[in-house]
């Protein structure tokens, strides 16, 4: 009997203030085969990132507290390894308040409100293959 591929389990951040949103895609990654963590602003995901490892944070630009800007920039700071791996998603407001601009500059995809389930599972393939 032939060994069944091994399957990568990835560890996922979603970092979004809209409960009900972070829900939807932690179930939709457990059938990517991730295991999903979530924090409602950037100050609690901060503090998730200095106990654990992600493979991909999928961060909200406009949230309280810290938004995903602010996030990010400190991210950079601290944990440069991790600036390729986030996967921006906004509102359509972004556009307006000038963050297109800064996700442009991160280098990383942003997914504007609302998006269908396969551009976000298009986008996680694409921000996992660039890390090969």
């Amino acid at each position: 009997m032939p060994n069944a591929p091994i399957q990568l389990v990835r560890h996922v951040l979603i970092v979004d203030d809209d409960f009900e949103l972070a829900d939807v895609l932690g179930e939709v990654l457990t059938h990517e085969n991730c295991i999903s963590e979530c924090a409602s602003n950037g100050m609690e995901a901060l503090g998730k990132l200095c106990v654990a490892d992600f493979d991909a944070i999928i961060c909200d630009l406009m949230m309280p507290r810290v938004d995903g800007e602010a996030f990010y920039t400190q991210v950079a700071r601290d944990y440069p390894f991790l600036a390729d791996r986030f996967l921006f998603i906004t509102g359509h407001a972004a556009r307006r308040a000038g963050l297109t601009d800064f996700v442009e500059r991160t280098g990383n995809s942003l997914l504007e409100k609302p998006f269908e389930i396969d551009q976000l599972r298009t986008a996680l393939q694409e921000l996992f293959a660039r890390r090969r």
